[in-house]
């Protein structure tokens, strides 16, 4: 555990936390009767240019007004990067889950010989879809990367790619903090016939391609068809294995990434399973065009792949010699990458809030180091303070594939993907996903629940809400905004005694919020006492003068309790008001 209290993590932790206070100032504008938003930084337009427009605003949250800018500290629980320790159990590293293939059936549902063609419901389609996977079987494999006790380090997929055993994989299953610790690698068959690797020729994380070889010096290879114009979306398959459920083809659709941080990768999608790290994407002719090379863990999943072009040229160069796995690159780690040069000089740029000058050094930084969580999660942060949202959603989502327990990246995808706008149902699911896993691998993040609480506000998940504010008043109980929330929430459920206790408690710590005076009137009308409900009105309208609303209810709230000329008076203002308003 030392590793992450020398002085680089521990900068790169405040830097993190520093920076990301300056955001949490977002998440108060994001209430409905906000006034003074914070102004984005001016940026020129030669780093506007190459970056996605700016989105409209962010559409409000049912957040009440005003984070304050102390006494809501982000706590970052003393976050280790979790590959540079493999302790604990297997289940604890990211790399070495299982993978979920449940989402689809099997390759065909049909035992050997029987005729498929023959059942009605059996599309011309899927007959050529079930061809493809079996005629693709036998070139892909499950690889599986154990240290010298028997413990799973990684797991993803590899693909035959030369009849003489050499399989095509992932860098990223080879990461130097695994390597390091890397004893034997086992390859499983579809059929659950098993080999080893018995040494490797080229592990590369800048270009994803890792060349391993098979004991079995027999073997059927995919064809490689590099090459591709991904410009425009291309229907393709992506080809993943299950030792519970076999071969599993998954419908996705590929193309290029145009942003300015894409760089080189690009954006697959689909509705069914994800595959793995390493998994062949195929195109109609099951010839593979691409490589999963990270792996967004979202419900509504997300890839980034690599074309095969740098492993074709890699297979065409003369081979080289056959290295042994002891002597897999353990470099760059981790801690290489923040002692790098580059990475401070980046990082001190950053912290001095030099946004345009960082961007570009971030730029060229992840270039160099494209499996690096720390590199992509610093070029988020610094697109989200240039206000280029979608690029600053993209940086965190590379982010979280290559650190997926780092619970603040997570908080950082949310908060970057609440600034982007929606434009699918899709992908307004994902800030509530990233809220979900921030607050999983961070359960101390106040600022995570505070928002997921309001997204389950919006999703009408009322008890779900409640539960997330108790959490956020257990960790802040002295934020005035969350009771008030809770007292919103608890009405919503018809606990009105409940939305009284946190109507009080809200009022007691911050007696200046005129929404909260004007709930608090309205749980007394509740209650059948107008004169507490007139009370609590006139304080509405004391702090907000142009709330008309509050003024009939105030006028109301006199007529019940018999002070028919204070009710005329109140009356006549809201009207006054009303037509202030309209005018």
């Amino acid at each position: 555990m030392a590793g992450m209290s020398s002085s680089p993590h521990r900068s790169l932790e405040n830097l993190f936390s520093a920076l990301f206070l300056t955001s949490v100032c977002f998440t108060g504008t994001l209430a409905a009767q906000e006034k003074d938003k914070p102004q984005k930084p001016p940026v020129s337009d030669a780093v506007l240019n190459p970056l996605a427009p700016r989105p409209a605003e962010a559409p409000p949250l049912p957040v009440p007004p005003e984070l304050p800018d102390s006494g809501f500290p982000v706590d970052v629980n003393e976050y280790e990067n979790p590959l540079l320790h493999f302790e604990g159990a297997p289940t604890d590293l990211s790399l070495a889950e299982e993978l979920d293939a449940d989402l689809l059936p099997p390759i065909s549902p049909y035992l050997p010989g029987e005729p498929a063609e023959e059942s009605p419901s059996v599309t011309p389609e899927q007959q050529k879809l079930m061809a493809m996977g079996a005629r693709v079987a036998t070139s892909v494999m499950g690889v599986r990367v154990w240290d010298s006790f028997g413990v799973l380090l990684a797991s993803g997929i590899g693909s035959y790619v030369t009849a003489d055993g050499i399989i095509l994989t992932d860098a990223g299953l080879l990461h130097p903090e695994i390597a390091g610790k890397a004893d034997y690698i086992t390859l499983v068959g579809a059929d659950g016939t098993s080999d080893r690797v018995s040494g490797f020729y080229i592990v590369d994380t800048v270009s994803g391609v890792a060349l391993l070889q098979s004991e079995n010096m027999d073997s059927i290879p995919l064809d490689l068809n590099p090459g591709q114009d991904f410009g425009q979306e291309q229907r393709s398959h992506v080809l993943a294995m299950s030792e519970k459920r076999g071969l599993v083809l998954a419908e996705a659709r590929v193309q290029s990434d145009s942003a300015i941080t894409a760089l080189g990768w690009l954006n697959v999608r689909g509705d069914d399973s994800p595959g793995a790290v390493g998994s062949p994407v195929l195109d109609d002719e099951g010839r593979m065009t691409a490589m999963i090379g990270m792996q967004v863990p979202l419900k509504s999943w997300k890839n980034y792949a690599l074309p095969v072009d740098a492993a074709a040229l890699a297979l065409r160069q003369k081979r080289a010699p056959l290295r042994p796995l002891k002597d897999l690159p353990k470099k760059p780690g981790v801690g290489d990458v923040v002692k790098d040069p580059a990475f401070i000089e980046a990082f001190q740029t950053l912290e001095q809030k030099l946004f345009e000058l960082a961007l570009r050094k971030l730029i060229q930084l992840t270039r160099k180091y494209p499996r690096s969580a720390e590199c992509w999660a610093l070029l988020g942060l610094c697109a989200t303070h240039l206000g280029a949202a979608p690029e600053a959603v993209n940086c965190q989502r590379k982010a979280v594939a290559l650190d997926p327990k780092a619970g603040l990246y997570w908080h950082q995808l949310a908060f970057a993907k609440l600034r982007d706008t929606p434009t699918t149902a899709e992908q307004t699911e994902e800030d509530r996903d990233a809220l979900i896993q921030a607050v999983q691998q961070r359960p101390n993040d106040q600022v995570a629940w505070l928002l997921l609480a309001s997204r389950h506000v919006r999703d009408g998940e009322l008890t779900k809400a409640d539960d997330a504010l108790r959490r956020v008043t257990l960790l802040a109980p002295e934020y005035a905004q969350a009771h008030y929330l809770q007292a919103y929430v608890r009405g919503r459920l018809k606990d009105y005694t409940g939305a009284q206790t946190a109507i009080s408690q809200s009022l007691k710590l911050n007696s200046s919020s005129s929404e909260a005076w004007y709930y608090q009137g309205l749980l007394f009308d509740k209650r059948n006492d107008p004169r507490e409900a007139a009370k609590a009105y006139r304080n509405a309208v004391r702090l907000r003068p142009d709330h008309p609303q509050a003024w009939m209810n105030l006028a109301h709230a006199y007529k019940k309790a018999g002070l028919g000329t204070e009710a005329r008076q109140a009356f006549i203002e809201h009207q006054k008001r009303n037509k202030n308003a309209g005018a």
